[in-house]
């Protein structure tokens, strides 16, 4: 784990390696993860190196736990270069729709 992903926290590397599991399909969506302990022991990390990976993927969204049922697996979240790709890209599309409206605009006001 630590030759894929040098330079982060023990934490980072983990979630990086959960992450990585799901978006090649070794995890999929509605998957069980192990327990606070079991992913410590799994990944080699201490239980709150493990608690703090497993938040900050539930804050990203790549999971969800809930209390007394277990810890599960979503569907993997857009990226965030995907998901500014697709502001860009829309962006782009509201500014080519305003230069269209104004240029129709110009074109009726020189009628009247």
């Amino acid at each position: 784990m630590e030759q894929e992903t040098p330079g982060l926290a023990a934490y980072q590397r983990v979630a990086e390696t959960i992450k990585r599991e799901v978006r090649s399909g070794a995890l999929s969506p509605g998957d069980r993860l192990p327990s606070n302990r079991g992913v410590a022991e799994k990944y080699e990390v201490a239980l709150g190196t493990a608690q703090k990976a497993l938040s900050a993927l539930e804050e990203d969204g790549w999971i969800t736990t809930t209390p007394s049922v277990g810890t599960f697996v979503n569907s993997v979240p857009a990226e965030p270069a995907q998901q500014s790709e697709d502001l860009a890209s829309a962006v782009a599309e509201l500014q080519a729709t305003v230069a269209d409206l104004s240029a129709r605009l110009d074109a009726l006001e020189q009628q009247l």
